[in-house]
């Protein structure tokens, strides 16, 4: 049976919830923007969501690599 890296699985339980996060604000922003809402604020936290996610994809990447390499 194959078995996840410990550290390779929680970077894939932390990339699915923070892509549910992101999908999350993304529908916050176009409501409040729908209802003419200021989303000056919600938009940062989506970018900063995105780039935590960017950062996950990049750990996960470079994490593959090292266990290509062992």
């Amino acid at each position: 049976m194959f078995e996840l890296h410990p550290e390779l699985a929680q970077l894939e339980k932390n990339i699915v919830e923070t892509r549910l996060l992101v999908s999350r604000q993304r529908a916050r922003v176009e409501r409040m923007a729908e209802m003419g809402q200021d989303t000056t604020k919600a938009k940062a936290v989506l970018v900063g969501l995105k780039e935590v996610l960017d950062y996950f994809y990049a750990e996960r990447e470079l994490l593959l690599e090292t266990i290509e390499q062992q």
